[in-house]
């Protein structure tokens, strides 16, 4: 099955390819969930062989914002997140994230996202809360999108 590719943000931090200081990570549509993949490497870690949090935080709000898109057709900006780091994620090892959006409340939508190694241990997990962006938002951010196939 072939996963159908988000659009990113051209110098977004977790998703622009435009972006050389950033993580170029391209987010799929799987259903009403999304997707991604990324392998950290030495310059994405805290402590020595370990992944920094901050980095695991942005891949997580990143593909939580991102649910509103496939469910819903809009786009959003982060409210509040809520992270529990289970165990520590090894650099140069792939990691796996999913998310979905678990509450529809009109101007505001919750999900929840998990970060796991390919052989299934958790290494982190979050809640999300997010406003939809304004109609007029949402156009001037659909100006700098692009596809990444």
């Amino acid at each position: 099955m072939i996963l159908q590719a988000l659009p990113g943000y051209r110098e977004c931090f977790v998703c622009g390819k435009e972006n050389p200081f950033g993580l170029q990570i391209t987010f799929f549509k799987d259903k009403k969930e999304i997707k991604a993949e990324f392998v950290p490497e030495s310059k994405h870690q805290g402590f020595r062989g370990i992944v920094h949090g901050g980095i695991l935080f942005s891949i997580l709000d990143e593909i939580m914002g991102r649910t509103a898109i496939v469910v819903k057709g809009v786009m959003t900006l982060t409210v509040e997140i809520n992270v529990k780091y289970r165990t520590k994620a090894p650099i140069g090892k792939k990691i796996i994230f999913t998310a979905k959006m678990t509450k529809d409340l009109g101007r505001m939508i919750e999900a929840q996202a998990q970060a796991h190694l390919e052989d299934g241990t958790l290494l982190t997990e979050a809640k999300g809360k997010f406003i939809v962006l304004s109609p007029k938002m949402q156009k001037e951010v659909e100006e700098y999108l692009c596809d990444y196939e």
